[in-house]
């Protein structure tokens, strides 16, 4: 039943993406290297015979089968974990060899084509993309007003005035600088990843996956973690808290930034100069990878469109509910 329903949803998505113009894909199974199960290796027994072009990979099966040290995370070959490992190993791997990868959960909904709209602005000129698992950040007339949606979602407010950034050809790149922004939690079920300029060549994005990758197997290892009540605590090997791991560990603040734009926005819990609040030490602890800096090292700037960067000035001035305006949050790898 469980392989039926997986079916169903590949399909469904390839059909969806075909209906926007995208025939170039490539599904991917895990491999779990267990002849006996029946599914071991969904690609050739199910989606093959269906005429779907699609690959497979057993990355790591092999530290989760019963008695090695991965069982004892909780993990074992049919777990999700183990699909999302699969994921970013491709990625990595495509990536080097000149590729531009397109990731995407199988429960996710298209209503456009994806590949036209990351080759355009505002996407194009970013090297990785993710969806957000957290707030948006918003524009606003100042950090701590409340946003005007009451649904929770818009809670990052930026005040959007190019006066609070240096005007710097290297930021406005990406549209027009607005200051700094909480880092979001990232959600891995939409990934596009830019080849980069020569295929075989390491770019920063690709590094993302080809860590998180490094990180889990080195972690499926070794003993686990445990929670304060002594429970198995597998955070450290999801693949989504991992490449949110490595992220946080590559951001930096970009360097067309001035050392006066670098400051702490006020919901930022990763920002050590303020203390924390009970509601941001619990936020904290969700968000365990976070690093603790000086100041933070997301930004969002206003979208840029293919006539150029808003003039943010411009834009305060006539906007009666300017954090309605939704910002785009970015940083830069190091």
């Amino acid at each position: 039943m469980e392989e039926e329903v997986g079916e169903a949803f590949v399909l469904n998505l390839l059909s969806t993406l075909a209906s926007v113009g995208v025939t170039n894909t490539l599904p991917i199974t895990t491999h779990l290297k267990l002849p006996s199960h029946p599914g071991n290796n969904l690609c050739l027994s199910r989606l093959r015979p269906r005429g779907v072009c699609c690959a497979y990979s057993g990355v790591g099966m092999g530290v989760v089968h019963q008695g090695a040290p991965g069982r004892s995370w909780t993990v074992e070959e049919t777990h999700p974990y183990m699909l999302f490992l699969q994921r970013w190993w491709l990625t990595g791997q495509a990536v080097w060899r000149g590729y531009s990868v397109l990731s995407l959960d199988t429960d996710l909904h298209l209503s456009t084509n994806p590949l036209a709209m990351l080759r355009a602005p505002p996407y194009s000129t970013f090297d990785a993309l993710m969806q957000l698992d957290s707030a948006w950040a918003v524009q606003g007339d100042s950090e701590g007003q409340v946003p005007t949606d009451e649904r929770g979602q818009h809670v990052n407010v930026v005040p959007c005035r190019r006066r609070l950034l240096a005007p710097s050809a290297a930021v406005d790149a990406h549209g027009c600088a607005c200051g700094a922004v909480p880092a979001p939690l990232l959600n891995t079920g939409f990934v596009y990843v830019r080849a980069a300029a020569a295929a075989g060549a390491t770019s920063l994005p690709q590094l993302i996956f080809n860590r998180s990758v490094a990180k889990i197997m080195h972690r499926l290892a070794r003993p686990p973690n445990h929670d304060a009540k002594g429970a198995v605590d597998p955070h450290a090997v999801w693949a989504q808290d991992v490449v949110n791991e490595v992220a946080s560990e590559m951001a930096s603040v970009h360097p067309g930034v001035s050392a006066a734009g670098r400051r702490c926005h006020t919901r930022d819990s990763a920002c050590s100069p303020r203390p924390l609040s009970a509601q941001d030490a619990r936020d904290a602890k969700r968000r365990w990878w976070l690093p603790r800096l000086p100041h933070s090292v997301w930004l969002a700037t206003h979208r840029r469109t293919a006539a150029g960067a808003e003039a943010c000035d411009a834009a305060d001035a006539s906007r009666r509910a300017p954090n309605d305006l939704q910002l785009v949050a970015w940083t830069s790898l190091v």
